[in-house]
């Protein structure tokens, strides 16, 4: 059974004692490949060199942490994937994010920022994923009207009638490995067509188990995906991975 983990952040310091071990759990789980997304200039300099180390097996999607983004780190980033534009297979995650951000003013101070990363995946004719905690409407609304190509809400968790959106404007949502905890997850899983739904674990964040979160994890997302939708792990594991490739262009 062939799996893909579409989000994740192996260049973090949860993994940076047994990365080695973490990439073989992954093989032996099944994966044919992850992608990996940065969340800073720093972030973007380590994943770069695991990409390197891993090549056609991790693969780099370049973003920021959008709750703490500032003009000045949205600038290097913007530099730094301009320089190695051929380098990544996204631009993201970047988007909103109104769990962290509470205030009004610093809510609408995120929008010009998430504008330029739009602005660069279309000058760069990338794909985008987006991360828009408790922003969805929001972030479709400024997509629906700034941006034309592939889009991919990462582990999304809005409402029905914005998957339906979603759903309506072809693009693609992430679900992660614990999707089956969450009633919203659980009606997008239900909502998008499967050609539409691509699994994630975000690691080492929303584990599936007590444990870190990895990306041999997914096959948790793929059981509880074939439950919901009531087809074989076999079908799922399939046409998730081979969405995977097709949104990332691999």
């Amino acid at each position: 059974m062939n799996l893909f983990d579409s989000h994740t952040h192996i260049d973090m310091k949860h993994f940076q004692n047994d990365l080695d071990r973490v990439i073989q759990r992954a093989r032996d789980a099944g994966l044919i490949g992850m992608v990996t997304s940065s969340i800073s200039s720093g972030s973007f300099r380590r994943t770069i060199g695991i990409t390197k180390k891993y090549p056609n097996f991790i693969y780099h999607s370049a973003g920021c942490s959008v709750s703490q983004l500032t003009e000045k780190e949205a600038t290097t980033v913007i530099e730094l994937i301009t320089r190695y534009s051929k380098d990544i297979v996204a631009v993201g995650e970047v988007g909103l994010d109104y769990h962290w951000i509470k205030d009004s003013r610093g809510r609408s101070a995120q929008e010009p920022l998430f504008s330029k990363f739009i602005e660069l995946a279309m000058e760069l004719k990338l794909p985008i994923v987006i991360h828009s905690r408790k922003a969805e409407q929001r972030a479709t609304e400024m997509l629906e009207s700034q941006f034309s190509g592939d889009v991919l809400m990462h582990c999304f968790d809005g409402p029905p009638e914005i998957a339906k959106r979603i759903a309506d404007n072809g693009w693609y949502i992430t679900l992660p490995a614990n999707f089956d905890k969450y009633r919203n997850r659980i009606s997008s899983a239900k909502i998008l067509p499967l050609d539409r739904v691509l699994l994630e674990t975000d690691g080492p964040y929303l584990s599936p188990t007590p444990l870190r979160n990895e990306p041999a994890n997914i096959k948790y997302g793929c059981e509880a995906l074939s439950r919901v939708l009531n087809l074989s792990t076999e079908d799922v594991a399939i046409a998730t991975t081979n969405n995977a490739k097709r949104f990332y262009r691999l």
